[in-house]
């Protein structure tokens, strides 16, 4: 029987913005790439010349080309930011440290965890677990910007457990860096350690613990598909290709939040509908309520309200206007059907929509916001709304241990760290 591998973290330069030449760092920063409408990225783009988003997800052209595109683009606005100051990269390698402060269901809640490279180690090996599924798009997009940068922009965000927190206890030392508010009211905290035996015990208490993906799935795919393209590449094109950024956060620390990701649904013709609504009533008993507001926010905060008050339901269902319905399993499906909300849904979704079409994103999309979802059927772009309860973290953990995978989009873990925070250079030890 084959050992577990051991954990292995280690400090970096990390690559930040000068506060002196721009200013707030709030107006360079922007959240993961994969939570930013287009909307967002033109607010982003206005925010300041020197904002992230230029690199992590630029502008699409018409003339775009094999030679000109957003990831040529993005590499020439890293160079010239380095060249210029704007990015410095720190003279000595560190942990960083990383808190955030936000208001969770009314209370003040702090989370404080880690910035560190974390080597790469293969699914399956006893080192890192994944909770969800991954679409093939978002994918290749992170392995071309990896590919034209080498560098990791934002940090894949892994769980640990350490109920001692014999980890936490290190976190409170070292030097702050600064602090930055996001649009959410969130604080992001940034700081870093540098002493070396510090560092040591950090590594040291994280060698025998588990991780467990809660985001950075695609990325963290691409990074060992890169890995194993340099490999072939060139067997000497150094060490950075076997390691990748990572935030690293104690699960056993209260203040972790895990919110739903609503569903949309378009592109269905007649017998689709009726196909769509004879497997809801096969399968769930059926809840049909109305909803006497006109105003967005309020349907969007009934619906989750009410799905929230009957423990039984697990999802509900939008269709534009007053109607909105509540679904039950019912108790003859519940021996074959997963337990799991989102695995349900994903279950009747593929039964109804078509799988190249589905992998496309195309007839679906994953909204974080349930007043959003419900704009968009109210003006029509898609033609009804999934609402779901948040998964507990209970479930993903053993959906993890067990071998198996969620559903894409199954969680949405609130907050999540800032993009251009910290840049990592994979060639730093080259």
């Amino acid at each position: 029987m084959s050992q577990d591998k051991m954990l292995e973290i280690r400090p970096f330069r990390g690559i930040i913005y000068d506060k002196e030449k721009v200013g707030n760092i709030a107006r360079v920063t922007t959240p993961p790439y994969d939570v930013i409408s287009l909307m967002d990225q033109e607010l982003y783009y206005s925010a300041h010349p020197n904002n992230i988003i230029r690199i992590i997800l630029g502008k699409d052209y018409p003339q775009d080309n094999e030679r000109e595109n957003r990831y040529t683009r993005a590499k020439g606005f890293l160079k010239e930011w380095l060249a210029k100051g704007i990015l410095k990269k720190e003279k000595k390698p560190a942990i960083y440290t990383y808190e955030k402060e936000y208001y969770g269901q009314g209370n003040l809640e702090r989370r404080r965890g880690f910035l560190a490279l974390m080597k790469l180690e293969e699914f399956g090996k006893g080192v890192i677990f994944p909770h969800e599924e991954t679409l093939p798009k978002p994918g290749l997009d992170r392995l071309r910007l990896l590919q034209w940068c080498r560098a990791n922009f934002n940090p894949i965000f892994s769980l640990y457990s350490d109920p001692l927190y014999m980890v936490d206890k290190y976190l409170k030392t070292g030097e702050s860096l600064f602090e930055v508010i996001d649009r959410d009211g969130v604080k992001h905290r940034l700081g870093k350690i540098e002493d070396i035996d510090i560092i040591k015990k950090i590594c040291r208490a994280m060698e025998d613990k588990k991780l467990f993906l809660a985001d950075g799935h695609h990325r963290y795919n691409m990074a060992l598909k890169f890995r194993d393209e340099e490999r072939r590449r060139c067997e000497k094109s150094g060490n950075g290709r076997n390691f990748v950024l990572m935030y690293f956060l104690n699960m056993d620390n209260d203040a972790l939040n895990i919110l739903p990701v609503s569903r949309v649904i378009g592109n269905l013709n007649p017998s689709g509908i009726f196909r769509l609504k004879s497997k809801l009533k096969d399968l769930f008993h059926i809840e049909r309520l109305e909803l006497a507001l006109n105003d967005k926010k309020e349907k969007a905060e009934i619906i989750v309200s009410q799905l929230q008050k009957k423990k039984e339901s697990i999802f509900a269902v939008y269709w534009g206007g007053s109607r909105y319905e509540l679904l039950t399993l019912k108790e003859e499906k519940k021996s074959f059907l997963s337990k799991v909300n989102t695995v349900v849904l994903d279950k009747l979704i593929k039964e109804v929509l078509a799988k190249d079409r589905l992998e496309r994103g195309q007839d679906i999309d994953f909204i974080k916001e349930e007043e959003e979802a419900i704009d968009l059927v109210q003006k029509k772009k898609y033609q009804l709304a999934f609402f779901l309860k948040s998964l507990s973290l209970k479930q993903v953990k053993e959906v993890c241990l067990s071998g198996g995978k969620l559903p894409p989009k199954s969680t949405y873990f609130y907050p999540k760290p800032l993009s251009g925070v910290v840049t990592r250079d994979l060639d730093e030890e080259n």
